[in-house]
């Protein structure tokens, strides 16, 4: 029997610790495991390490139910059923992708995964990781199903989007498609299910699509200055009441750094054939 129901490895930061703290207030036995022991030691003393609404008042909750633990100690992972894991694909000096980091922290815990768990990979990967993951650890002996469920909060926002937002879930083997699917019953009825190539994809297109979008609005806003019109005038006369333009935003310094490295990716995957992408950037 696994002494967590869910362990989360880069689970201090904007991504894990919200959804552990979401999955402990559900009933949910959860172990958020982080190699910075300055926001582990925070975490456990109820103290939030960064800004998030609503979240410190249930994490005090979730420790004081012992639903929530927070370690760095990667013996945790041998102990649970499900493994999340918060790593996401950088890009190199030349802006192309880098599966390195992927492999070397799969690589560090290799030991700890146990037959039959769950490794679900919950941030932004480049297409194709999630076969990739599940080829090395069958390669290393581990028949451990491996899913691609990305996350999709906005950040000061996942208390109330855990389980306002649709989840997507995809996974390499019936097994992990039921395990995923349990799990994120929990927070929401609206699961959408597709292959792990799809949820790689969907993830990436969700964000350039925003960060297009952000491009368009300051060049519109660049064109009207340039010729002394007042840019939000035409912006109330666009959007007021009018449904197919309510997803234009407002301009100005938008779409950090996750955004450009996503536009990136795809074109990356693309054989650097992304134009479109390329000048929003």
């Amino acid at each position: 029997m696994a002494v967590y129901d869910v362990c989360i490895i880069g689970g201090c930061g904007h991504v894990g610790l919200p959804l552990g703290i979401a999955l402990a207030d559900r009933g949910k036995k959860v172990c958020v495991q982080d190699i910075n022991e300055n926001a582990v030691q925070g975490v456990q003393s109820g103290k939030m390490p960064f800004m998030e609404e609503g979240a410190e008042e249930l994490l005090v909750k979730a420790l004081a139910s012992g639903n929530l633990q927070a370690t760095s100690d990667p013996s945790c992972i041998s102990e649970s059923r499900i493994v999340i894991c918060i790593v996401g694909t950088p890009v190199d000096e030349h802006l192309n992708p880098k599966f390195g980091l992927m492999k070397r922290v799969i690589d560090q815990y290799m030991d700890y995964f146990r037959n039959e768990q769950l490794l679900i990979l919950r941030s932004t990967v480049f297409p194709g990781t999630t076969d990739r993951v599940g080829e090395w650890l069958s390669r290393n002996g581990k028949k451990v199903h491996v899913a691609f469920c990305p996350e999709r909060i906005l950040e000061g926002k996942a208390m109330t989007e855990l389980s306002s937002l649709p989840q997507i879930i995809s996974s390499l083997s019936p097994e992990g498609f039921a395990m995923s699917r349990e799990l994120f019953s929990c927070l929401t009825e609206d699961i959408v299910e597709v292959r792990p190539i799809e949820a790689e994809l969907a993830k990436l297109f969700t964000n350039t699509w925003r960060y297009i979008k952000f491009a368009t609005a300051n060049q519109f806003f660049m064109m009207a200055n340039n010729y002394d019109v007042d840019f939000y005038n035409v912006y109330n006369a666009i959007t007021h009441n009018y449904d197919r333009a309510k997803d234009l935003p407002r301009p100005g310094f938008a779409a950090g750094p996750c955004l450009f490295k996503d536009a990136m990716q795809l074109g990356a995957f693309n054989d650097g054939d992304f134009y479109l992408g390329h000048t929003a950037i």
